[in-house]
């Protein structure tokens, strides 16, 4: 099996074994986002994900956990989804769960009920990107989702009985609008109540002048590592969440943590980033050049 680059994938599935059930991302619009700025978007014809399938089943018998690619596979026909989800349970008898990609604008185009069917058929974590809570910003990045709409399609999974792992870009307001990215993003995500939820950092690497000036425009500025870490704690400090595994674990952040879960860590997690805030002892931060990686 040949993968169609690039390839990306969530760190938590790391593990995971990977099928392109789709190429790119079918909206691909994000102002933040170039991961797939090479392709064009398309749902691979099944015969050549089925025979991807035939060869790894044979490889991996014992596969445990499986991950669908690339950005935007929940965008594919349903009937297509079942098809793909029956024989990945047929080609691998161990299988435990299958995970995606999803994006605001293909959730709205599933039902509660086809969200059903794919739920049956092991598929069981899907990753989405909030971005950030803030409307205008979201108009601004282009999401193509307002804050309201992207909480309706996540509780609509939930209802599923499906399991989101969401995500909140730090710096994505830049320093003016920091505060009401990181109390805005908290609000949306209280109201999505996700099982899993990580922070990533804005990169542009050498494209940060372009980005603020000609992408942003209006006075915008990229947050430093000490405005990361202050809008981190804005964030946190506002969740309420029933019972959510969260990390920053993301290369792209400074400060790494993992392991904790909200509510029950929260001093914790508020203590770190305080600590942080306070010591700027390079031990506790992620290493500028592994940042990304």
């Amino acid at each position: 099996m040949e993968y169609d680059l690039p390839l990306f994938r969530p760190p938590s599935e790391a593990r995971s074994l990977i099928f392109q059930v789709t190429l790119g991302c079918s909206w691909n619009r994000c102002l933040f986002c170039t991961s797939y700025k090479t392709k064009n978007f398309l749902v691979r014809p099944f015969e050549d994900v089925e025979k991807d399938v035939y060869e790894m089943s044979g490889l991996y018998p014992k596969t445990k956990r499986i991950f669908l690619a690339d950005g935007d596979p929940m965008e594919a026909p349903t009937d297509y989804l079942v098809k793909v989800l029956d024989l990945l349970d047929l080609r691998f008898p161990c299988l435990e769960r299958v995970s995606a990609y999803a994006g605001p604008t293909n959730l709205m185009g599933k039902t509660l009920e086809e969200l059903k069917t794919l739920k049956e058929r092991k598929l069981d974590i899907l990753y989405l990107g909030i971005e950030t809570g803030n409307d205008d910003l979201l108009r601004k990045v282009r999401k193509g989702a307002t804050a309201e709409q992207i909480v309706e399609v996540c509780r609509k999974a939930i209802r599923a009985g499906l399991r989101m792992s969401t995500f909140i870009i730090l710096g994505l307001g830049g320093v003016e609008g920091s505060r009401a990215h990181a109390k805005d993003s908290a609000r949306v995500v209280n109201g999505i109540d996700p099982q899993f939820l990580a922070t990533l950092t804005l990169m542009v690497g050498p494209h940060g002048r372009l980005y603020e000036e000609k992408i942003m425009g209006g006075g915008f500025k990229l947050i430093d590592r000490k405005q990361s870490l202050q809008e981190l704690r804005w964030f946190v400090e506002d969740l309420e969440l029933g019972g959510c595994k969260f990390g920053t674990e993301h290369a792209s952040n400074y400060l790494p943590i993992s392991g904790m879960s909200l509510p029950g860590d929260k001093d914790e997690i508020l203590g770190l980033i305080d600590k942080a805030m306070r010591d700027n002892s390079p031990d506790l931060f992620r290493p500028e050049w592994a940042r990304g990686l």
